[in-house]
């Protein structure tokens, strides 16, 4: 119970930002740079209160660490979100995400279009990095 409690938190973290960030496109203004790491470090503040899991982790490790599919795979689009938003464009870290979809997509044998199309997103950017 305390743990869908968790899942459920961190589910509703992410889609308010994005929802937030949607509604900032569609109003053409962008969020400041502040709201937006802010939002991402409390994203990633709560998988390191709840699954002692670091930023600085390997994918290995985070994929022992986190045992919820969806929130692993909600890790993974945190990590690709980062990416994204941060001046530092650190390949490591969509590789890292990548891993972990991969790792999703072989052990977990439903569907999920949300998780191709992440997987797709990860490998865009890899190859746009490599340019």
């Amino acid at each position: 119970m305390i743990q869908q409690r968790k899942k459920d938190y961190l589910q509703r973290l992410i889609e308010e930002f994005f929802k937030k960030l949607q509604q900032a496109i569609n109003e053409n203004r962008l969020l400041s740079d502040l709201e937006q790491k802010a939002m991402l470090d409390e994203c990633f503040d709560f998988y390191s209160t709840n699954f002692n899991a670091s930023r600085e982790d390997r994918a290995t490790s985070l994929m022992e660490k986190i045992n919820e599919i969806e929130l692993l795979e909600q890790y993974a689009k945190l990590l690709m979100l980062e990416f994204d938003i941060t001046e530092k464009k650190d390949k490591s870290r969509l590789r890292e995400a990548f891993d972990i979809v991969d790792y999703i997509q072989k052990t977990d044998t439903t569907y999920s279009w949300e998780r191709t199309v992440l997987r797709e997103d990860l490998l865009h950017r890899l190859d746009e990095t490599l340019m």
